[in-house]
C-alpha cells in the first residue's frame, strides 16, 4: 500500500493552508507546503497568530526541513526556524549526519536564545540520538495514519528535539470519523495526540494565562491521490478555551 502510494508522487508540492481558532476567535494561520521527490522531501511552514493574540505576542515563525526519504523512513539533513514574538527574534539552525545508513540525529544546534536566558535545562547531546524535527515528526505522522496491514490505524511514538526541547509525540488511534464541517466534510482517521515531555522545557508559557499544549484531537482525511493522509482539524486546550486548526484550502502543483 506504501508503496502504491509514492509511486504517483513525481516531484510535486502540496500547498495547504490552515486558520487557527481560540475561543472562537480568529487567531492565526499556517502556510504549509510539502515537497516529496522519490528519494527526498522538504517542508516549509509558515505560521502567523492574527486578532488579539497577535496584539499580545505578534508570533511569526518560518521553518523549513530538507531530508532524505526511504519511502515512508524519513532521515532530516537540515531543520531551520526564525521566529519572532513579542519583539524578540529566535532561532533555531540544525545540521544532521548520517553514517553508514545509520540515523545519528542533529549534528549540530546553533540556538538563540541560549537555554539559561529561556529558563531552560540544556538537552544532552545523548537525548538527541535518534531524534527528528517537529516538521518530520508532522509528516511522518501523516504516514502513520494509513492503511497498515489491512486497516487504518495512527499509533506511533515520534522521538522530537526542536533545538530547545526534547519529547516524544505519540499518537493513538481513535477509529474512523464522519465530521461535518465547518470547513471540512466527510470520513476522517481520528488519532489522539499527546507529548511526553522529557528535558528543554521553558517554565514560561507561550500566551499570558494560558498552559502549554499537552496534546489534542487530530482528524486525517485522503484528499489527495497518491499522497500521505492530511490532517484537516486539530483540536486543543490552551488553558482560557478551546484551540482549533482547520484546513481551509489545499492544491497541488
Amino acid at each position: 500500500m506504501a508503496e502504491a502510494r509514492l509511486s504517483h508522487i513525481h516531484s510535486q508540492q502540496l500547498h495547504l493552508t490552515y486558520e487557527i481558532f481560540v475561543g472562537g476567535f480568529h487567531s492565526g494561520s499556517i502556510d504549509l507546503s510539502v515537497k516529496l521527490e522519490e528519494r527526498s522531501y522538504e517542508l516549509f511552514a509558515i505560521t502567523k497568530s492574527a486578532g488579539l493574540i497577535d496584539h499580545l505576542v505578534g508570533f511569526r515563525s518560518y521553518a523549513q526541513t530538507r531530508g532524505k526519504r526511504d519511502k515512508e523512513h524519513l532521515s532530516p539533513i537540515s531543520h531551520h526556524v526564525n521566529n519572532l514574538w513579542t519583539g524578540d527574534i529566535r532561532f533555531v539552525r540544525m545540521g544532521y549526519i548520517n553514517l553508514a545508513q545509520k540515523f545519528r540525529g542533529p549534528e549540530f544546534a546553533v540556538i538563540h536564545p541560549l537555554p539559561d536566558v529561556d529558563d531552560r535545562k540544556i538537552v544532552p547531546g545523548d537525548r538527541r540520538r535518534n531524534t527528528i524535527d517537529p516538521l518530520s515528526a508532522a509528516l511522518r505522522a501523516a504516514y502513520s495514519a494509513k492503511m497498515r496491514e489491512g486497516r487504518l490505524s495512527c499509533d506511533d511514538s515520534i522521538p522530537v528535539f526542536d533545538g530547545r526541547r526534547r519529547y516524544d509525540l505519540v499518537f493513538k488511534d481513535a477509529g474512523a470519523e464522519v465530521i461535518d464541517g465547518p470547513y471540512y466534510d466527510g470520513t476522517t482517521r481520528k488519532c489522539l495526540a499527546s507529548i511526553r515531555r522529557i528535558i528543554g522545557f521553558s517554565r514560561n508559557p507561550f500566551l499570558p494565562r494560558s498552559k502549554d499544549l499537552e496534546g489534542g484531537e487530530i482528524w486525517f482525511a485522503d484528499l489527495v491521490p497518491g499522497w500521505p493522509p492530511v490532517p484537516v482539524r486539530f483540536k486543543t486546550d490552551v488553558g482560557f478555551g478551546n484551540a482549533f486548526v482547520h484546513l481551509t484550502g489545499h492544491e497541488l502543483r
